[in-house]
């Protein structure tokens, strides 16, 4: 159906405005000495689009940045703001923003400052001046807005007046005491603009239905489009100080002026001048926002020709498309609501192509803003009205989308399935896995490189959409239904080579790369990975984020891992320009994995996690958001930090996540073995065994500690457990797969695989054999820049001499443990060892220079 939309990546578009606006701010900020500001108003106004902006910028672009000089300074009227409100929010939540900042709380003037104010006005001594400013400041209550007009009309009335005579301002306290003054500036304001000439004040009423100013150019549109002079009445307000000139702008001088000039009209007068003047500004196109605007604040009882409502919903809808265009959502989806509410009874009979944009756009901006309700009330129309299955496939796209964001990924999964097959695409599952990829390795086998990336673009509209369906189905059932992503990826390729190219294209390809690697054909997974980023650059970057995070989990088997978090920050910034914030969070997840296996400094590390934490809460992304303090209460641990790590949906998605609960029990596993508690790191990594059979399909950063690290505690179990043979068997497994993967990336996995080299000859008592390892192991350590595993390989061939009795060889080992792992910031650890060394040798055995280190807090 041609009701069908391509997506272009605009359902998080506004994430990549913010994302552009924050890089823009941190590259001036930091290319220029002086300091950038940024000054906004009446935020108690703003929506939470608008807010979510200032948070972002604040959080990554501005203030949380060591490098940049950024200045911001926000202002809101205290009283406006209520536990709903966006600014209320953010402000109850300004402890994510890593910056020092200043509340200024500003109260009306107390009377000794106005006095102070009245006599530097007036230019007279504060104790001539105090009888005047007394009377002003009991009827003002210091409201500065109030005592500016209340002056001026004092001074037009001529109570308040400069005397030639006495050289000096000079006013009638007696008249002025008499003078009946409303108590409320708004109210003030209304009898202001109500003694003005009657142009003056129609012309100010006006202009109050359009906003706080208009530009000249539009004035002179109304102009013509009204048949009425407003120019005139416009310069007469300008000089009565109401309205403020700037350049070709007209702008009321206060916002208070402009409600009391709007409250002025009655409600019935002002819905009919509202849908008046959207009906002069409706056939211009420059105007679209401002004559839909006008309609939407008139409502449907204003409308009077009964053809006039598929009109104005077809305003409210191309208003709506053109927000969307500029990546403004929450606008958008105002004028799509408006639009829905002008359609008239019958209107999926009468206007079925009118309606059936309409809702569907209105539920594409609905899952954008986060609105669950109202995507769900929308997308019930259109299955329940919808005249085919494929114009219902748009929301039904966005229903799954819904329930994945939801953590709610076993039902997306499965009405993707449903929605495939009702699409005649069956993925056969039931089929032999290997078969299923022995299929795809020869489909792939009868093309090159050149012949796939040159393949022709999917033109079909169902397939494009399809494409869409199976691309969420490969990275939702990585997470909970691993054994299944062959059978998506080989349909993805399938579909691809034989309908033509998509945008979603390059995921089947990076999938197949990222699982053929993991089943250890390395090198063919690398081509089909690096064949994925080529076809970014033929289909479009819609997907890049995706792909470049995919293609890096496995570059990094190949590669310097350092080399890693370079690419991890091109997919975070690939991801954040096409609006693609679940990859975004992805890629800095990953990035802080990789992180940690590089041995960057912990200090460091701890800094990088509380961002993607404050990131993960900004954007509700709970799966990765419980993921990443689970790693980074290790982080704290290690450091040595008091700092306590409160994960609450912890418990609930250990339940209901393998992915959760496998990253849950190797962390537990990890830093049991890191502080040499046995008994914890036994248990968890035989939880870990238990649910690892259902980890991700495809190669991982995550897979690298954790062979490593199992292996250990595997090795270590052995010497202890009279169950050997099994843990045996545990170590060798870890062992083998390492040793592979030093084949293709020596760098990143010599030292690893010669560490289990040395652990496991010590468990089979081959202690010559260990030692030679263990030296192998803290070479290829140092040689490669991974303190951290150099000191591990010190600190596990410590134990080794100290159980032959070496002791000098032992004590020499454990001091160069202690060393490196302080280099690496692992104070705490570094306690843990000391105590341990103080327990294991005499006092006069252990070195000066061996002691505690200061605390990471």
């Amino acid at each position: 159906s041609n009701c069908i939309i391509h997506d272009e990546g605009c359902t998080n578009a506004q994430n990549r405005v913010q994302y552009l606006l924050c890089r823009f701010v941190e590259v001036l900020s930091s290319t220029f000495a002086a300091t950038v500001t940024l000054c906004l108003d009446d935020l108690q106004w703003a929506d939470s689009t608008s807010i979510a902006a200032v948070n972002q910028l604040l959080l990554t672009g501005g203030l949380a940045s060591q490098n940049t000089h950024f200045f911001f300074l926000g202002c809101y009227r205290d009283g406006e703001t209520d536990n709903c409100n966006p600014l209320w929010k953010s402000l109850c939540n300004n402890n994510l923003v890593n910056a020092g900042s200043t509340d200024v709380k500003l109260d009306c003037m107390d009377e000794e400052t106005l006095t102070t104010m009245v006599s530097e006005t007036l230019c007279l001594l504060p104790r001539l001046t105090r009888s005047l400013s007394s009377i002003i400041y009991h009827k003002t209550k210091g409201n500065p807005l109030f005592v500016t007009r209340l002056l001026t009309s004092l001074s037009k009335d001529g109570l308040l007046r400069p005397s030639l005579r006495r050289r000096r301002w000079e006013w009638d306290k007696e008249k002025i005491l008499c003078q009946k003054l409303p108590d409320d500036v708004a109210e003030f304001l209304m009898h202001t603009i109500i003694s003005l000439p009657y142009d003056v004040k129609s012309v100010l009423t006006i202009l109050s239905c359009f906003g706080a100013s208009v530009d000249s150019s539009f004035v002179k549109k109304l102009e013509g489009a009204l048949d009425r002079a407003l120019l005139d009445g416009i310069d007469t307000a300008v000089a009565e100080g109401l309205l403020d000139k700037i350049d070709d702008h007209y702008r009321f001088s206060h916002d208070r002026i402009q409600e009391a000039a709007y409250n002025m009209m009655n409600s019935l007068d002002r819905c009919k001048f509202h849908f008046s003047y959207g009906l002069a500004l409706a056939n211009f196109d420059d105007y679209i926002f401002t004559s839909a605007t006008q309609f939407n604040l008139a409502g449907p009882e204003a409308v009077e020709e009964k053809g006039q409502n598929a009109i104005i919903a077809d305003l409210n809808l191309r208003a709506g498309k053109k927000a969307m265009d500029m990546s403004h959502f929450e606008v958008a989806y105002s004028y799509f609501d408006h639009g829905i509410t002008f359609l008239r009874k019958k209107h999926w009979e009468e206007h079925y192509a009118l309606s059936l944009e309409l809702f569907d756009l209105a539920a594409r901006c609905a899952l954008t803003n986060g609105d669950i309700v109202s995507l769900k009330l929308l997308s019930e129309q259109v299955i329940a009205y919808g005249r085919s299955y494929e114009d219902k496939l748009n929301v039904l796209y966005l229903v799954t989308c819904s329930l994945a964001f939801s953590s709610k990924l076993p039902e997306s999964i499965e009405k993707g399935l449903d929605i495939l097959a009702n699409l005649g695409i069956d993925l056969q599952e039931s089929r032999n896995t290997e078969a299923c990829i022995q299929e795809t390795t020869t489909l792939l086998s009868t093309r090159t490189d050149d012949e796939i990336l040159n393949t022709r673009q999917m033109t079909e509209p169902t397939m494009i959409i399809a494409l869409k369906f199976l691309a969420k189905l490969e990275s939702g059932m990585n997470q909970t239904k691993p054994r299944s992503v062959p059978f998506v990826t080989q349909k993805i390729i399938e579909l691809s080579l034989a309908k033509g190219m998509s945008p979603m294209s390059p995921i089947g390809f990076v999938y197949f790369g990222a699982f053929i690697s993991k089943r250890g054909d390395i090198s063919s997974g690398y081509r089909y990975v690096k064949l994925a980023l080529s076809l970014l650059d033929k289909v479009g970057r819609e997907s890049a984020g995706e792909v470049i995070c995919m293609a890096t989990q496995v570059k990094i088997f190949v590669e310097p891992i350092q080399a890693a978090l370079e690419h991890h920050n091109d997919g975070y910034a690939a991801s954040m320009v096409a609006g693609d914030v679940f990859n975004a969070l992805l890629n800095t997840a990953l990035e802080k994995i990789c992180m940690l296996v590089a041995g960057v400094k912990l200090q460091t590390v701890r800094e990088e996690y509380n961002k993607s934490e404050m990131l993960a809460k900004e954007n509700k992304a709970l799966i990765l958001l419980v993921q990443i303090k689970q790693v980074q209460r290790d982080v704290f641990r290690l450091i040595g930090s008091d700092e306590e790590v409160k994960i609450p949906e912890e418990e609930k998605l250990i339940a209901s996540n393998n992915s959760v609960l496998k990253t849950f029990c190797f962390r537990k596993a990890y830093i049991s073995f890191m502080f040499r508690s046995y008994d914890d790191a036994k248990e968890y990594v035989s939880k870990f065994y238990d649910c690892r059979e259902n980890a991700w399909a495809h190669l991982m950063v995550t897979h690298i500690n954790n062979a490593l690290y199992t292996g250990l505690i595997s090795f270590w179990v052995a010497r202890k457990s009279r169950d050997a043979q099994c843990w045996f068997a545990r170590g060798n497994e870890s062992k083998l797969t390492l040793k592979r993967w030093a084949e293709s990336s020596p760098w990143t996995f010599e030292n690893k695989w010669h560490l289990l080299e040395a652990e496991e000859s010590f468990s089979h008592n081959d202690y010559e054999v260990a030692k030679l390892f263990y030296k192998q192991a803290i070479s290829s350590a140092k040689l490669h820049k991974f303190v951290h595993e150099e000191a591990l390989a010190y600190e596990l061939a410590a134990y080794f001499y100290l159980e032959l009795g070496e002791m000098e060889q032992s004590m020499e080992y454990f001091l160069a443990a202690h060393e490196r792992y302080h280099e690496w910031g692992a104070f705490g650890k570094c306690n843990s060892l000391f105590e341990f060394v103080k327990s294991s040798f005499s006092p006069t055995s252990i070195e000066s220079d061996f002691s505690p280190s200061v605390s990471g807090n």
